[in-house]
């Protein structure tokens, strides 16, 4: 998925946000939004990118600027934590319901962790509203439904590569996760990112939420947001080309794997909220709706 003229404001603001985490020193944080705008104004290819492209150079810089290796470290932290209390609700509720609809409504728990995302334009997340918004999102449906399908690549695989996206979302993923090897006789890949970006999920998170109690946990190799198929490790690249499903979570991975599909064994499943307008029309669904979009 290529950029847009909105991807240029939402790369600003989103430096503008990253400053303000990263550092309180003024002439720091605007040299980042200034240096942010220069380089959006001085590449005429910039829109021949993706968004996730953007907002990872806007990080890397960021941490050049302000020397703040990783601005999110805390709000991931306490993403993490708060997470891990209202997954319960969803426990609870898949606890009551056969396989069908629990492992229906485990892939819209997914989904609902999803929401945890504070750098997407149009998009406002309270951390404190969690446990509220993810009652009321599991009440929801899928836009894109692809269930049927998922279960179907489920039941003929046997390795799986799932490509994590944020931190406090991934605990929604583990219980996903869990329910996936629970049913299928499956080995699941969970990947991470490599370094900070964002609040994209790390090994710090992985080990947080204890994601290695599902999954085998690896990193991209790079600290990329979504999927970058140049920097990503050997190892990570391996993965995908011996597994039988490739599951990508969240925007980022949408917004970068689109672009290099035929790289990937099929099927690829997204999933996703569609937060930003962008996403949505690419999807040709409304904005915030829920995707379970299986491409084969």
């Amino acid at each position: 998925m290529k950029g847009a003229l909105l991807c240029l404001p939402c790369t600003v603001r989103t430096a503008y946000d990253i400053a303000v985490k990263a550092t309180s020193d003024k002439e720091v944080q605007s040299k980042l939004v200034y240096e942010t705008i220069k380089w959006l104004a001085d590449d005429p290819n910039v829109l021949n990118d993706t968004p996730a492209a953007f907002h990872t150079y806007v990080q890397r810089l960021a941490k050049k600027i302000t020397g703040n290796p990783d601005p999110f470290r805390e709000l991931k932290k306490a993403s993490n934590e708060i997470a891990l209390r209202a997954v319960k609700v969803l426990e609870k509720e898949c606890g009551r319901l056969g396989f069908k609809d629990s492992f229906r409504l485990a892939a819209l728990g997914s989904i609902c962790g999803n929401t945890i995302d504070f750098e997407v334009e149009e998009h406002r997340f309270s951390m404190n509203e969690l446990e509220a918004s993810l009652c009321a999102c599991l009440k929801g449906d899928l836009a894109i439904d692809g269930m049927p399908n998922l279960i179907k690549a489920l039941s003929k695989a046997r390795k799986v590569v799932y490509l994590l996206d944020n931190a406090g979302e991934i605990v929604f993923d583990k219980f996903f996760i869990g329910r996936i090897i629970e049913n299928f006789p499956v080995k699941v890949i969970a990947v991470v990112k490599e370094g900070p970006i964002l609040n994209d999920a790390t090994m710090e998170d992985a080990g947080q939420v204890g994601l290695r109690e599902v999954a085998e946990v690896i990193t991209t190799g790079n600290d990329h947001i979504g999927f970058d198929l140049e920097e990503s490790s050997e190892e990570l690249l391996t993965h995908i080309r011996t597994a039988d499903l490739v599951i990508a979570k969240g925007q980022g991975n949408y917004e970068s794997i689109t672009e290099v599909e035929n790289v990937f064994p099929k099927p690829i499943v997204y999933i996703l909220r569609a937060k930003c307008s962008l996403v949505a029309d690419k999807l040709g669904v409304p904005r915030n709706a829920n995707i379970v979009k299986v491409i084969n």
